[in-house]
């Protein structure tokens, strides 16, 4: 009986781990700006997730606990490839071609560059924050850092995305209007 518990168990495990991989490779994409590598380090992050599934103490956490899975396999590829990995954009591969979708596609090129540009000490705040909409007290938790420095950071990454893409629509290219994403 505690045989088909536990694969009952692993089975569902694996289901909440797949609903949400497609935000995990969002995030992930978002520091790597690198298709395959982002899917890589979502793949990994799965793996060790359930390797170490019976560490999950509270499933509430699930979420909090993924991240910071990922965020390790981030900075564990970091640290064997060099801090000066060359950081790429390979865009959308769903992205039409078709010139109503032109501005559209400026504009997320633009927003891409200038998170590509962030420390990545920003970069990883300011898209756990704004992709995958975590609370201050979540990313705080992942990132294993006091929530004034994650407000700090954020208000920083902002600030600095403010900037950036002001400057880039006062150079006469389309006028940016920037909003909140959650």
């Amino acid at each position: 009986m505690n045989k088909v518990k536990s694969l009952f168990a692993a089975t569902k495990l694996k289901q909440e781990f797949a609903r949400r991989r497609t935000k995990l490779y969002r995030v992930a994409y978002s520091w790597c700006h690198n298709a395959s590598l982002a899917d890589d380090l979502v793949q990994e992050t799965m793996l060790k997730a359930l390797k170490n599934a019976e560490r999950l103490k509270n499933h509430a956490t699930l979420d909090t606990w993924l991240y910071r899975i990922l965020l390790n396999n981030w900075h564990d590829y970091l640290r064997v490839k060099g801090r000066d990995v060359e950081l790429f954009d390979v865009g959308d591969d769903e992205q039409n071609s078709h010139s109503d979708n032109y501005q559209q596609s400026q504009i997320i090129h633009r927003v891409r560059s200038s998170i590509e540009k962030l420390p990545m000490s920003l970069r990883e705040v300011v898209t756990l924050a704004d992709f995958a909409c975590f609370s201050y007290a979540e990313i705080s938790e992942i990132l294993d850092i006091p929530i004034g420095t994650v407000m700090s950071r954020l208000y920083r990454a902002r600030q600095n995305l403010k900037e950036q893409l002001l400057d880039l629509a006062g150079d006469g290219g389309v006028p940016i209007r920037l909003k909140r994403v959650k």
